[in-house]
């Protein structure tokens, strides 16, 4: 039994060494031209290069997100603002995609950039349509109060009069 499991074994490596079998001088020009290709500067300034880049990237989204933040002071509330540290987190973990995208829409998303940018715009319209309701609601209801304490004004004047 011990035999044929050897025997076995000795022919699957057998198999196994006909499949890589290769010369010394196919392994020597192989590893040379390892060498030949690797030049760590090169390495360096790509890791460099991409980690500026990406650090542009950040810097550009988190002005993108104070712009939000302004737009927010004005729609919700003049005290809102984002957490410091949770702006940059957001900013680092997009900034990738700014730096793989370009200022391209990945491929899957561009073919409906003009159907996001109807939805946008048609959206942008029906938000400052709802402020300006909102903020002219509001003066009329300063107004009847102004007109309701002048005539209050008016019936306590005439009363002491």
């Amino acid at each position: 039994m011990e035999t044929e499991l050897q025997a076995k074994n000795d022919g699957e490596l057998n198999h196994i060494e006909a499949l890589e079998s290769h010369s010394e001088q196919e392994e020597r020009d192989f590893l040379k031209g390892l060498d030949d290709d690797f030049d760590p500067t090169i390495a360096d300034s790509k890791g460099q290069q991409q980690e500026l880049e990406t650090e542009a990237a950040a810097a550009i989204v988190f002005v993108g997100m104070m712009t939000i933040e302004q737009f927010m002071k004005t729609l919700a509330h003049p005290k809102f603002k984002f957490d410091p540290d949770q702006a940059e987190t957001v900013a680092n973990k997009v900034a990738p995609l700014l730096v793989k995208y370009g200022t391209n829409p990945p491929p899957w998303l561009a073919k409906y950039m003009e159907e996001i940018m109807a939805v946008a715009a048609i959206g942008m319209l029906g938000l400052s349509s709802y402020l300006q309701v909102k903020q002219l609601k509001a003066e009329d209801i300063a107004v009847a109060k102004e007109k309701a304490k002048q005539a209050a004004n008016n019936n306590n004047a005439e009363a002491a009069a």
